[in-house]
């Protein structure tokens, strides 16, 4: 059985010398509606140029929110820590 499709987000975390972290959220949307401008773009590309376009995956784009909350990059450099991760 799939995971139901939920509003999710993107978040950066950010911790430092400063009192308190810093976050940042942005909804996944966002990220998913940029993808498929930028597919579109390519396959039009490939499309205006007089050959056939490439296969591409729309709906692939929409796999990130089946995925548990999950941690994409995170790091620690002079005692500056960044964490990206899906929520």
């Amino acid at each position: 059985m799939r995971p139901p499709l939920r509003p999710r987000f993107l978040y950066l975390a950010v911790w430092g010398p400063w009192p308190f972290p810093l976050y940042l959220a942005l909804p996944l949307f966002f990220l998913e509606w940029g993808l498929l401008f930028l597919l579109f773009l390519w396959k039009t590309r490939g499309l205006l140029g007089g050959r056939p376009g490439p296969r591409v995956p729309f709906l692939k784009v929409f796999a990130l929110r089946g995925l548990p909350p999950t941690p994409l990059l995170s790091l620690e450099v002079q005692g500056v820590g960044l964490k990206v991760g899906l929520w």
